[in-house]
């Protein structure tokens, strides 16, 4: 069975806070793609990204590599990260005990609307 496209599309949730959603199947190349995105997105130094993933259809563990690399430089510039998603295997992924701590994980943008509050 052939694996819906990977797409992305990159906007703003407010100024400051780039908004980047995704949706198809997200392997290790697709995630070294969306690597290349947010590190854009990240050389803007905003004061935060949101990366929406509630739109993919799945995802291999091989596409975690990539977004842990992103947190990482994100902590390092003091740049919040936060991630949208469905829960289940994407956040089993993400939320492990290695890299768990490098993820503000929603379940939805508007839960992460809640998290900024007035900031920004």
């Amino acid at each position: 069975m052939e694996q819906p496209t990977f797409r992305v599309e990159t906007g703003q949730l407010r100024p400051g806070v780039p908004l980047v959603r995704v949706w198809g199947w997200l392997d290790g190349p697709a995630g070294v793609g969306l690597r290349l995105i947010l590190d854009r997105c990240l050389d803007g130094s905003p004061w935060a990204v949101v990366v929406e993933l509630s739109a993919l259809s799945g995802s291999r563990a091989a596409a975690a590599s990539p977004l842990v690399e992103i947190a990482s430089r994100a902590a390092t510039t003091d740049i919040g990260l936060y991630l949208v998603t469905t829960g289940g295997a994407v956040d089993r992924v993400l939320g492990d005990r290695e890299t768990g701590e490098l993820f503000d994980i929603h379940h939805s943008v508007e839960s992460v609307e809640r998290t900024l509050g007035g900031r920004g």
